[in-house]
């Protein structure tokens, strides 16, 4: 795109200079024309008037000439220009896409992750972790109850086992008592 309008600008330049240069050639030829004698039909001109013409004409071609090879080159470097803007805009968009790539992956563990899946990951684990603990928790509240209640029915239980310790105790007390006063009984009627 750039080829071309640098190629066609330089079209319009050379164009607009050959007319300005044809233009006051033209006038040169018609006033040689009009101050020359005329012999019969024909027009006579000195050969002076007209080595000066042409040699006019020769410096108007060699700047012409000049001016193309000019614009030539001009196109060229222009053309080489573009070809290591080419060249260099590739190696920025490699460079760019490499930077991207790195910028987009994230390694846990020694393992590459894109920030998406990496983002993935971690809420899962955060979710699982969460599940986890409420799982726990409930556990844990479980076990609590349950081993609140057996310490209580533990304390009943050895409050009843007291109970029924001293009551013994007091039976086997009575009985003692009972056993000593009929053995007392009969050793008086013995005695």
């Amino acid at each position: 795109m750039k080829n071309l309008s640098l190629t066609l600008c330089s079209c319009v330049v050379l164009f607009f200079s050959f007319s300005s240069s044809a233009q006051s050639l033209k006038q040169k030829y018609d006033d040689m024309l009009e101050n020359t004698e005329t012999y019969e039909q024909y027009k006579v001109i000195p050969r002076t008037d007209l080595n000066a013409f042409w040699s006019e004409v020769a410096d108007s071609l060699n700047q012409k000439q000049r001016k193309i090879q000019q614009l030539q080159s001009e196109t060229q470097d222009a053309k080489a220009l573009a070809q290591q803007a080419r060249a260099e805009l590739s190696d920025v968009q490699s460079k760019l896409d490499e930077s991207l790539e790195l910028n987009d992956t994230i390694y846990f563990m020694g393992i590459p992750f894109s920030k998406v899946g990496y983002h993935i990951m971690v809420w899962v684990i955060i979710i699982a972790l969460a599940v986890l603990a409420v799982i726990a928790y409930f556990m844990f509240m479980r076990s609590n109850s349950v081993t609140t209640r057996t310490r209580r029915e533990h304390e009943a239980l050895l409050a009843e086992f007291e109970e029924h310790k001293t009551k013994a105790r007091e039976q086997q007390v009575k009985l003692k008592r009972e056993l000593q006063t009929a053995i007392n009984k009969l050793n008086e009627r013995r005695s």
